[in-house]
């Protein structure tokens, strides 16, 4: 039982050497040199990594209307009205990636009682569409009635064509100001399952020398 704990443990702490490398250029939004309490717009390619596109503005907040769901920032898609932002990454052709990110309704306030019944902004002002290849996808979940942002995780999985691709989000809901919320974007390479079994048979190669050289001691 020892041994097995051990090889488990040195499994864990080799595995993060070889974890895929994020192709989204600061897809938690921490360039944005944004302060806690505070928000800003970023027009065209002012945010790192991003395009807004034209008509549209990036609003990136910090700890203000919610908190985070990595670092400190976060993005509103819908500020003044529904936005579009865009980003871009080289892809090899035929290798399967995986795409995630965090997404949640606008969190309920008091100070929307005026506005929304029970101060709780509709679903349908809190629609995301996402359009990575494969054709936009529009996400509808439920309400938040919480005082924070509810991050919800979606993934999904793509084929790379062997050249520059393309990720946008929009705010596809009601166009009031009061929209969704977005974080930790992500576009991984997923291994192939004969890279993790050779990876694999050569980390149990490399215990069972240490085991018997730990034997003839």
């Amino acid at each position: 039982m020892i041994k097995s704990f051990l090889a488990g443990a040195v499994l864990c702490s080799v595995l993060p050497a070889f974890a895929a490398t994020n192709l989204v250029t600061d897809g938690s939004f921490e360039s944005s040199g944004v302060t806690a309490g505070h928000y800003a717009d970023f027009t065209g390619s002012a945010l790192s990594g991003w395009t807004a596109l034209p008509g549209s503005a990036i609003e990136v907040r910090n700890a203000i209307v919610g908190t985070a769901q990595d670092g400190g920032d976060f993005v509103e898609l819908d500020s003044t009205h529904n936005s579009s932002m865009l980003t871009s990454f080289d892809t090899v052709a035929d290798q399967t990636y995986e795409l995630s990110f965090y997404y949640s309704a606008r969190p309920a306030s008091t100070v929307y009682n005026g506005s929304f019944a029970n101060g709780v902004v509709p679903a349908d002002s809190n629609w995301l569409t996402v359009d990575f290849g494969t054709g936009p996808i529009t996400l509808k979940p439920a309400a938040d009635t919480t005082a924070d942002n509810l991050w919800q995780l979606y993934t999904a999985t793509f084929t790379g064509t062997g050249s520059s691709m393309s990720l946008m989000f929009s705010a596809t809901g009601t166009d009031d100001s009061y929209g969704a919320s977005l974080d930790n974007v992500s576009v991984m390479a997923v291994p192939e399952p004969a890279t993790l079994a050779m990876f694999g048979a050569g980390l149990l190669g490399l215990l069972g020398v240490g085991l018997r050289r730990r034997r003839g001691r």
